[in-house]
């Protein structure tokens, strides 16, 4: 990435990462934009027609960024989901009936789940969708915000250009 084109206060790439699960490598999502677009919200309180345009650019960078991640985290809970499913099918198919005959146990659902709870790969895989849905969540937070401000920016924009009154105390 150039860093030549980010804010002087910003010359790091923030990166978040997935880890590997499965046969899924690990997903690095960059956050600069996401990141950016967080630090200069504050100034969005104090938007102008000269500062307007360059918030919103922000803004929606760090918004299409983060509904890019979105769809990646989608996918992922999408693979996560199936692969909770294959170990849960093999294990109740394959391994379940042959527990229940040695501890002459019978099937009710408490025992179902308990036998699936102390398998490591059950539980991996629920461990994984549960952290994709944690961050699906916070992206979501994310995009929320983006459109909270620029729904004020805009609004703002429209009572100053209403007022008549020009906001830039610098022109007259």
């Amino acid at each position: 990435m150039n860093t030549h084109a980010l804010p002087p206060a910003f010359s790091e790439r923030v990166e978040f990462a997935i880890p590997e699960f499965d046969s899924r490598p690990k997903i690095i999502l960059d956050m600069t934009k996401i990141k950016i677009g967080e630090n200069r919200l504050v100034e969005s309180r104090l938007v102008n027609g000269a500062t307007y345009s360059d918030l919103e650019y922000t803004f929606n960078e760090g918004y299409r960024e983060a509904r890019k991640h979105l769809t990646t985290i989608g996918y992922e809970i999408t693979r996560a989901k199936k692969r909770i499913e294959d170990v849960k099918s093999i294990l109740i198919l394959d391994k379940y009936p042959a527990f229940l005959k040695e501890n002459k146990m019978k099937d009710n659902a408490t025992i179902r789940d308990a036998f699936l709870q102390k398998d490591a790969d059950y539980v991996a895989a629920k461990d994984r969708l549960d952290m994709l849905n944690a961050l699906e969540s916070l992206m979501d937070g994310k995009i929320k915000v983006f459109e909270n401000v620029c729904r004020y920016m805009r609004k703002e924009m429209d009572i100053q250009n209403r007022s008549g009154i020009n906001g830039n105390k610098y022109i007259r």
